[in-house]
């Protein structure tokens, strides 16, 4: 199973200035100050492997869009922010037609659909796309996005089948060589999350998902839903103080509970997901920093911890991973 990021900004498309970039530039001629990068060959290897990520690259702006391949020649895609038009440009490019694509909608929200209009492979009558949703009224909500006053054409534009298919949390559905199991959030609106098993390997995609204190509870549902997971994809723009103060019922949760329940659910990797807008490169960079020390400082924690006392916490072997992730991601699993 290999899980592509294509967009894993939240609530709004966010670009670069060209000040960002110049400042980008500007930092990374300083680091190149003294270095032998002479060939094409140098500069490369330099840039990905010596420039911090910041700087030699960047986290991206597109809204939640993830394609998870399966093997299957059938596509399975979550969420159709504007990541979904680059998705849909490298299928044509790859001449990708005659194919069946099953496109899960967490929910209805405008940076989770937005990209549906300029889906490309919608546009060819050899392709059926499927939508899935948990909410009922998912068809009608797409179909109304695509027409007068909001946008200039129609979803009767697209020459693809289009077919809507309605389910709910519990349901355990078979596409793409793979079973795909529906929960729901806590969400302005409400979310569904998906679990998706295949070849003995499982991924999970929660965004825009607010974890509050019942999320402590040794019986919160969520923690079944992704024991085991080799990825959790989780919702996380906020930190800690964020999210319990002027944040809080925003329908988001933090990087903390993301490793929190990443733990107790012996989850391997956990990708932080749905950036904040506001963010910056170096903010986003900070926060993954503090992540990942958090997860660190908790299992020191852990350690000292007196053996024999009722309710005392087992060792913390997970996650074993943290990432950030950005546009352009590719995770085999």
């Amino acid at each position: 199973m290999k899980v592509h990021f294509k967009g894993t900004r939240g609530s709004i498309p966010t670009a670069y200035s060209a000040n960002d970039i110049k400042d980008k530039v500007v930092a990374a001629l300083l680091a190149a100050r003294g270095k032998e990068l002479r060939s094409e060959r140098q500069i490369r290897e330099f840039v990905e492997k010596k420039l911090p990520f910041q700087v030699g690259s960047g986290w991206g702006g597109n809204t939640p869009c993830v394609y998870v391949e399966t093997g299957s020649e059938e596509k399975l895609i979550f969420d159709g922010g504007s990541g979904m038009r680059v998705l849909g440009q490298e299928f044509a490019s790859q001449g990708i037609s005659n194919t069946t694509f099953h496109v899960f909608i967490s929910h209805l929200h405008y940076d989770h659909i937005q990209g549906i209009p300029f889906f490309i492979p919608a546009y060819d009558p050899s392709n059926h796309i499927v939508f899935h949703g948990g909410h009922e009224i998912i068809e009608d909500s797409l179909t109304r996005q695509m027409s007068a006053p909001f946008f200039p054409i129609g979803m009767d534009a697209f020459n693809a089948k289009i077919s809507f298919e309605t389910h709910k949390p519990g349901d355990v559905l078979e596409h793409c060589d793979a079973k795909i199991t529906l929960i729901e959030q806590a969400h302005p609106g409400v979310s569904y999350g998906y679990r998706v098993d295949s070849q003995e390997k499982s991924m999970v995609y929660s965004t825009d998902a607010e974890h509050t204190n019942e999320a402590h509870s040794s019986s919160y549902p969520f923690l079944d839903f992704i024991r085991g997971a080799n990825l959790l994809i989780f919702d996380a723009p906020y930190t800690h103080s964020q999210s319990i103060s002027i944040r809080e019922h925003w329908g988001h949760s933090s990087n903390i509970m993301g490793v929190e329940l990443a733990a107790r659910g012996e989850v391997e990797t956990l990708a932080i997901f749905h950036h904040d807008p506001g963010s910056s490169d170096h903010e986003i960079e900070s926060l993954q920093a503090h992540t990942k020390k958090f997860l660190q400082t908790s299992r020191s924690a852990i350690k000292e911890t007196r053996p024999g006392i009722p309710g005392a916490p087992s060792t913390r072997k997970f996650p074993t991973e943290i990432l950030h992730s950005h546009d352009g991601l590719v995770l085999a699993l």
